[in-house]
């Protein structure tokens, strides 16, 4: 059975003296493997789809449950990111997330439209890494069933004086929270800029999302509640953020 997709490398890796096998995103299958055969030969006609964070039109035959590359067309190969070692580890963390995240056989169209705009945003280097990565963070939430209560306070839904309960995903103002037996540790307070902040990403249309700017304190703070988010959320830590955030 022959597949024709639009799909974007997320990782590579070797399997024999000439084969690799390309963990790819697409909109229509979700995350797949494809072996490609031969694609480490100096003449091979596959090799520019084969390299990481490529986005190609792939063509690919199905035997025994497995995929085997057959032929393709490059769309992009993001040449921005092998020049910055800070961009590329930022793609890397977002390609764990989405590898962690997105199964063979599900519809990605969402999680597949943000992190092809996040690449397009990382490679023309248009805005800063930390501004992309807490978007990412946060419109993936969103893209896959867990978005935060953004109405206000979980009990009264006022938009003043609130804090984030990370673990919980909810917002609670100061009048409610006074009392509770709420763990610290897991409270952020935040403003009504960072609050409409979240709203905007999880809300808007994908196209428009960096289409808003904060102050880089608030950016800090956001950044934080995002990646704390994440990791609640998945109940896991992205190795790729530490190397991230070391660089």
């Amino acid at each position: 059975m022959l597949h024709t997709i639009e799909g974007t490398v997320i990782s590579v890796r070797e399997q024999g003296d000439s084969d690799l096998i390309l963990k790819v995103l697409s909109p229509e299958m979700g995350l797949i493997e494809i072996t490609a055969k031969g694609v480490k030969k100096a003449n091979a006609s596959g090799r520019a789809a084969a390299q990481l964070f490529a986005c190609s039109k792939l063509c690919f035959n199905e035997s025994k449950g497995r995929y085997y590359l057959n032929s393709n067309e490059p769309k992009r190969i993001f040449y921005g990111l092998r020049t910055d070692m800070k961009r590329l580890a930022l793609a890397c963390y977002m390609a764990e997330i989405v590898s962690y995240t997105v199964t063979e056989g599900q519809s990605a169209e969402d999680v597949y439209r943000l992190f092809m705009n996040c690449l397009y945003m990382i490679s023309d280097r248009s805005a800063s890494t930390d501004f992309i990565k807490y978007i990412f963070e946060m419109r993936i939430t969103a893209d896959l069933g867990l978005m935060p209560g953004l109405l206000g306070c979980y009990y009264c839904y006022t938009g003043e004086s609130l804090y984030f309960l990370i673990d919980r995903g909810i917002f609670i103002c100061k009048d409610h929270i006074r009392g509770s037996d709420i763990n610290g540790k897991n409270i952020v307070s935040v403003t009504e800029g960072m609050l409409e902040a979240m709203r905007f990403v999880c809300l808007s249309e994908i196209d428009n999302i960096f289409n808003f700017r904060v102050s880089d304190e608030a950016l800090e703070r956001l950044g934080n509640i995002s990646e704390r988010y994440i990791e609640e959320q998945f109940d896991r830590h992205f190795s790729t953020l530490s190397f991230y955030k070391n660089i």
